[in-house]
């Protein structure tokens, strides 16, 4: 028997397709969280470390491409893939070796249709609401020591709130309170007192004496520490004023309850007041002051700080006290 002689097939590389892309996981981070009020911000501790740990592996592992056999046909691509072309690609003829090489034309390319040029939407800044209300105008004008810049500047709060209520809201700020805290705070013990001139003018006055002109003017001369405490008095009712339309605009807002009377910005202050303060005059201004927060959720503290009150050495404060339970008990 004739053997077929063993003939070396010729090695044909395979031609390579590029790989499919890796995929990875996307790791999102999300720092410092925030939410923005009115002025009206709470700060958040910073995190120590992502929110969201994605793992670092890709998460789809592809199949990687495999080592194929070599094949003496013509080589053929992975699935998916077109084979490599070159600019004169040859069609050999299976029947005939000898025929001549037929070229073919190459295929030109298609037309490129022209992508819609989509408009972008045109981004508008938010308008800045500007204030309506001299916030810093007032801060400045109440801590400057002159006593009757003070006592203008908070006469024109009141007119404020009382003339323009939409605007009023603008001054429940911290610096007000602030300003305002700081007038009632002062100790006025230390500066100095009316003269006994003016004490003999005032007690003539009272008993209705004849007095002459220079006596008069000199009995309705303030000194500076009937200056300090007249501006504690007024301090006191400022802040009621502003405690009650902060009080108004919690009301306002759905489901919202009003907060403790003693949680109002500086309410505080004016109990204080009501409790320690030496002054006559100034303990009977906080009691008019608490009466003007008067609201059934406040009736219990306030009746309860009333009370307490009739029981003041200094008669007006006990008339003062009786003249705020009966108003309060109408409510």
């Amino acid at each position: 028997m004739n053997q077929v002689p063993n003939v070396a097939q010729p090695q044909v590389v395979p031609q390579q397709c590029p790989l499919q892309p890796n995929y990875n996981a996307v790791k999102i981070d999300i720092i410092n969280p925030s939410v923005a009020a009115p002025g009206a911000q709470t700060p958040y501790a910073q995190p120590t470390a992502p929110y969201y740990n994605y793992p670092q592996a890709p998460i789809y592992n592809y199949p990687q491409a495999q080592t194929y056999p070599q094949y003496p046909a013509v080589p053929q691509c992975l699935a998916g893939c077109q084979p490599v072309q070159t600019d004169n690609p040859v069609v050999i003829n299976q029947q005939n070796n000898n025929a001549p090489v037929e070229q073919k034309v190459p295929a030109q390319p298609a037309a490129e249709v022209p992508q819609p040029q989509v408009s972008q939407p045109e981004v508008v800044a938010p308008e800045q609401v500007k204030p309506q209300v001299d916030l810093n105008g007032f801060v400045s004008r109440l801590g400057n020591p002159d006593f009757q810049g003070q006592l203008k500047a908070m006469e024109d709060i009141a007119d404020l709130v009382k003339d323009t209520p939409d605007q009023a809201a603008e001054l429940v700020d911290t610096k007000i309170f602030d300003a305002l805290n700081n007038i009632i705070s002062v100790d006025s013990s230390k500066l100095e007192g009316p003269s006994q001139a003016q004490l003999d003018a005032r007690q003539k006055m009272t008993q209705n004496q004849q007095v002459s002109e220079e006596e008069a003017n000199l009995a309705k001369t303030l000194a500076p520490r009937e200056l300090a405490d007249r501006n504690k008095s007024y301090a006191l009712f400022t802040v009621a004023i502003l405690d009650k339309v902060f009080a108004d605009e919690v009301a306002k807002l759905p489901g919202s309850t009003l907060p403790p009377l003693t949680e109002l910005p500086a309410a505080i202050t004016l109990v204080d007041q009501l409790k320690d303060n030496p002054n006559p005059m100034v303990r009977s201004s906080a009691i008019e002051a608490l009466s003007y927060l008067q609201k059934p959720e406040y009736k219990q503290d306030l009746t309860t700080l009333f009370t307490v009150a009739k029981n003041d050495q200094d008669p007006g404060v006990v008339q003062y006290a009786n003249a705020a339970l009966e108003k309060l008990s109408q409510i």
